[in-house]
């Protein structure tokens, strides 16, 4: 008689971050019998938070202490334990993402099986991995990205990373690559300007909106850059990480049979596009509805104005700060359907984005101190 197969275990990286957190909260909230007892291994930092972890969700988490992204050891030995990891930290530290990769294909070979028992990585990646940069002379704003058609964009990233390396474009080409070449099930999503309160027990709200309404307070208006046509997509972060949880589901039904994987394996969940210049506007009347602006030595009425990049970059910081800054001024030109044709449905759409009460919040969250954003944590530089 064949021995049954065992449970699968699920690791997931980043539970103490925005997405990541929202992701766990997601899945373990979820009915869906497959999910309904599953177990998740978290890597995480420290042993408060772990406990913190355990607090909350009790049996249903197994916290599993590293020292951060370096220690590839031990992400490499309990990738090796697992059969779908969850990368939902940083996209822009590529060591770990490839060592993710290379120890589950380690532990497909040492274990052969069906189909349903091919392991598989969910990659959290960046819009900004496709966009142009017209502040130093490559603009294409015409030029739109359909997840439908996945070696165009596999083909433009490879050919732009070879030309300017960019941390999380590598770190997504490493996985996909080491995916395809390995048989590993690799699907990276490139995510856009995220809004919506996290459900994690650590991470805080996302970055587009309240480091704009920051620059609005300091300055009295909002800002664009360029010429002021730089676009970004938008998604909910309940919506982003539902559609983790579809595709978590999906790989335990079946094995991710028709799920797009290696350099097929990019999805775009996008509900929407905007204009960073409009943000800057609903931000400005924001603060103008709330009576915190006009500032005496500021404008009187609502305005965004053309600025230059170097006052915008230190409310990034970090090293990446300024390439990060520019893009402010670039199209992130995407169009997702692969994610609706696998069973997506969102609920957050492009209005919610511009409601008043999601900017009110926001406004009300930064004047309290919090939303603080540091470029190089969110990116894994420093801890």
């Amino acid at each position: 008689m064949a021995t049954p197969p065992s449970t699968p275990r699920i690791l997931l990286l980043g539970a103490t971050g925005y997405v990541g957190g929202t992701v766990l909260h997601h899945l373990l909230e979820s009915t869906h019998p497959i999910l309904r007892e599953q177990t998740i291994s978290v890597l995480i930092r420290g042993p408060d938070r772990a406990a913190k972890l355990q607090q909350v969700y009790g049996d249903r988490v197994s916290p599993i202490l590293f020292t951060g992204l370096e220690d590839l050891d031990v992400i490499t030995r309990l990738a090796s334990q697992h059969d779908i990891v969850i990368n939902a930290g940083t996209g822009f530290h590529p060591p770990s993402a490839a060592a993710i990769v290379r120890a589950l294909a380690k532990r497909h070979h040492d274990s052969p099986g069906s189909e349903a028992q091919r392991p598989w990585v969910i990659h959290t990646s960046g819009c900004s991995n496709i966009c142009d940069n017209p502040l130093a002379g490559d603009a294409h704003s015409d030029r739109w990205f359909d997840d439908a058609d996945p070696a165009a964009i596999y083909e433009h990233e490879k050919a732009a990373d070879e030309r300017e390396p960019y941390l999380q474009r590598t770190a997504e080409l490493a996985v996909l690559e080491a995916g395809e070449e390995t048989g590993v099930g690799a699907l990276a999503l490139q995510i856009p300007a995220i809004f919506g309160q996290g459900r994690g027990l650590f991470g805080d709200a996302p970055g587009v909106v309240s480091l704009m309404m920051r620059y609005v307070l300091d300055h009295g208006y909002g800002f664009k850059l360029g010429d002021g046509s730089g676009r970004i997509g938008l998604v909910h972060v309940d919506d982003l990480a539902q559609l983790y949880v579809l595709l978590v589901q999906r790989i335990l039904e079946d094995g991710g049979k028709g799920l797009p994987s290696g350099k097929s394996g990019i999805v775009f969940p996008c509900v929407g596009m905007t204009l960073f210049a409009d943000i800057a506007r609903a931000c400005d009347q924001a603060a103008f509805r709330k009576g915190i602006l006009p500032k005496p030595d500021g404008p009187q009425t609502e305005e965004v104005r053309l600025v230059d990049v170097d006052e915008f970059t230190p409310y990034l910081g970090g090293e990446l700060g300024r390439h990060i800054a520019a893009l402010w001024a670039a199209h992130w030109n995407s169009n997702g359907t692969v994610a609706a044709k696998l069973g997506w449905h969102p609920t957050h759409p492009k209005e919610a984005f511009f409601s008043e009460s999601h900017y009110d919040t926001e406004l009300e969250e930064v004047l309290a101190g919090r939303r603080r954003w540091n470029l190089d944590r969110v990116t894994g530089q420093t801890k």
